[in-house]
């Protein structure tokens, strides 16, 4: 009998990307409606190090044929990777689904998105995430986010986005 896979659990400290994280701003698009929406952010980790110690937990280099890790530009192409957490788990599990718990990294206090502000790219965190399976069809889900230092979230101008 095959031994029954555990979940496993790390924390990494790195750089977020276009964070939306939060009820009052998730990626609700048609894409992702049957989740109701996903929460979903860009992490790039503080150190080749930090990457390595991702990779190590089980952290999928490749799935479906597609990279996982590659250069983000909006970090000076530093290697970095997609985390998400949909609003409803397809298995109807609802602690898999909903989003992740957001703290002040240095107090566990809860982070609000109207009193403490919206994230901006750059914002320093350290982040919890979960791996179940392994290789290509390893399932990674955001678990955590704790804020180490707020970059407050701009705007960009239309001609900017292009």
């Amino acid at each position: 009998m095959a031994a029954k896979k555990k979940t496993q659990y790390g924390v990494f400290e790195g750089d977020l990307y276009y964070a939306r994280i939060f009820e009052d701003n998730i990626d609700d698009s048609e894409y992702h409606e049957h989740t109701e929406g996903q929460f979903n952010t860009v992490f790039v980790p503080k150190d080749d190090d930090e990457l390595q110690k991702i990779v190590d937990l089980g952290f999928p280099e490749e799935s479906m044929g597609n990279r996982m890790i590659k250069p983000i530009a909006a970090a000076d192409n530093r290697a970095g990777m997609k985390l998400k957490r949909p609003n409803k788990h397809p298995s109807g599990i609802e602690d898999f689904g909903g989003a992740p718990s957001v703290t002040h990294g240095t107090t566990n206090k809860p982070w609000d998105y109207i009193e403490d502000g919206a994230l901006g790219n750059g914002t320093k965190a350290k982040v919890k995430i979960s791996i179940y399976g392994e290789g290509a069809t390893a399932s990674v889900r955001l678990e955590k986010v704790g804020i180490l230092e707020h970059v407050p979230f701009e705007e960009m101008a239309a001609e900017d986005r292009w």
